[in-house]
């Protein structure tokens, strides 16, 4: 299960907002982690056994190869005690040309004891794990997707050598991850089979487990009013940032009498729950005069507190035409993106002189105030120019290009059809082909809209007050839309 660290583990990250929230890793065995505790479902005696307890993780990464150790230490109600040590090797291959990453995981150590009732089960010490893992990583401007195929075969010796219990892995596993949080959803399905005994004694079992696991980190933004009569501002947006981890099983296993032979099927389901520690964040209050009164009133008081628009200024004009420069950094911000910085050591004389910094853009100057941003959204593919070399900053921005920025951000384009298609506006015919794919993209997730014509209106400018209203709703989508995709979808479709 891949996941970011932050339980009961040997290091800790301190992250504060914007940077994606705490989440929890539980290791690759299918369970479920909070901070505290951890939480899987053991099946190798024929019926489901939970077992809670301590997870540790240590991890060092040099270069590409990240190595993990998980530690285990867990007990059921009844009392049974497992103990788990695994190390994994991770080694990520760059594919910059695809904007992909592929990782390919494998197992380097491992020990597992499972004491259940008078019964031990060990792992077999001579290819009693054998696991395989791989991944491949969309790396977006605004948000990486991930999707990855892991299995495993466990064997396990039973009080010595009177029997095995074999247990095959199979894990589909797709997530996401941005700056408002992550989700992470594993299809897990178990193949239990025991042998116990020797010669005509073998007695003989065969089960199937299935479990929908998932690793949610959420964050939501809500306005609260103050109550006291007499304070300076009437109240203000709170960031609230959540986790939490969920599995529903269900399992087909041989239902055993008291000398292990079988008489039916135990045929049920269940779920585990654990939730995060929740955080919240009181966020700047704006004061901006010129906005009451505007339908875009809301939107636009909630990115200034978000800091998505500067708050440099008693006005914001909500109804004069956005610039393309000023809507790029206000998207650069609201997806997290970093501005750059130029290197601070770089060389290229033997004069010892600094590189002298380059703007990929004619009409944008290294000093301009932007230039950090502008330049960080050019390196990752989020902004393109208007000419060779002119990115046109002082421009106002059409909503063609506005569509464009929006669905690269989120790297979604790949959603629209091939070759010829209608979009369904009136002016279809008007729409640019480089923003066709975009506008059709952007109006399926409901980021952007007709007029009551019907109309796409591709060349007209957007607004400051329509550009707050077009970003809150791409703000709204990652938060909200891309968690309810990858886990209640996927979770309700398979249950």
């Amino acid at each position: 299960m891949k996941k970011i660290i932050g339980l009961v583990i040997i290091f800790t990250l301190l992250i504060p907002f914007p940077v994606q929230v705490f989440a929890n890793d539980a290791g690759f065995e299918g369970g479920i982690a909070n901070e505290q505790e951890y939480k899987e479902v053991v099946f190798i005696t024929g019926q489901p056994i939970i077992f809670s307890g301590v997870l540790k993780v240590n991890q060092s990464v040099r270069g590409d190869t990240t190595t993990t150790t998980y530690r285990y230490d867990l007990a059921s109600d009844s009392g049974d005690k497992l103990t788990r040590s695994l190390t994994f090797v991770t080694q990520e291959t760059k594919k910059p040309e695809y904007n992909q990453v592929i990782s390919q995981t494998t197992l380097k150590t491992y020990t597992e004891n499972i004491k259940i009732g008078g019964n031990t089960y060990t792992l077999d010490r001579n290819n009693g794990y054998i696991y395989s893992g791989s991944e491949v990583k969309s790396i977006n401007p605004g948000v990486t997707y991930y999707a990855g195929n892991y299995s495993g075969v466990k064997l396990y010796r039973i009080n010595g050598n009177k029997g095995t219990v074999k247990v095959t892995i199979d894990d589909k596993t797709v997530g996401f991850t941005h700056k408002y949080g992550s989700a992470d959803t594993h299809q897990i399905d178990y193949l239990i089979e025991s042998t116990m005994g020797s010669n005509g004694e073998v007695k003989k079992w065969v089960g199937e487990a299935h479990a929908n696991v998932s690793f949610t980190d959420k964050s939501s933004i809500e306005y609260v009013e103050n109550d006291p009569q007499y304070i300076s501002f009437r109240g203000g947006y709170l960031l609230r940032r959540n986790s939490g981890d969920m599995m529903n099983y269900t399992y087909n296993l041989p239902k055993l009498d008291d000398n292990g032979n079988e008489i039916g099927r135990n045929i049920g389901n269940g779920s585990l729950k654990l939730d995060g520690v929740s955080f919240e964040d009181r966020l700047v209050v704006p004061q901006v005069k010129d906005i009451n009164g505007t339908w875009g009133k809301e939107d636009i008081k909630k990115l200034m507190s978000m800091e998505v628009f500067p708050n440099d200024s008693e006005y914001f004009g909500p109804k004069l035409p956005i610039l393309r420069s000023d809507f790029t950094v206000a998207v650069a911000k609201a997806i997290g993106l970093k501005p750059y910085e130029p290197p601070k050591s770089t060389l290229y004389s033997a004069r010892n002189k600094s590189a002298i910094e380059i703007s990929p853009f004619i009409d944008i100057s290294t000093t301009d105030p932007n230039y950090g941003y502008i330049k960080a959204a050019s390196d990752a593919g989020l902004i393109s120019g208007t000419a060779p070399n002119q990115f046109s900053p002082s421009r106002s921005l059409t909503r063609a290009q506005a569509a464009v920025i929006f669905i690269r951000a989120l790297g979604l384009e790949n959603l629209a059809p091939l070759g010829n298609f209608n979009i369904g506006f009136l002016d279809d015919y008007a729409i640019p082909l480089w923003a066709k794919r975009s506008v059709y993209v952007a109006r399926e997730i409901g980021l952007l809209s007709g007029d009551e014509y019907g109309r796409f209106n591709p060349d007209d400018y957007v607004t400051r007050e329509e550009a707050a209203s077009m970003i809150s709703r791409m703000i709204n989508f990652m938060m909200n839309d891309l968690t309810f995709d990858y886990v209640m979808r996927i979770l309700n479709y398979h249950n």
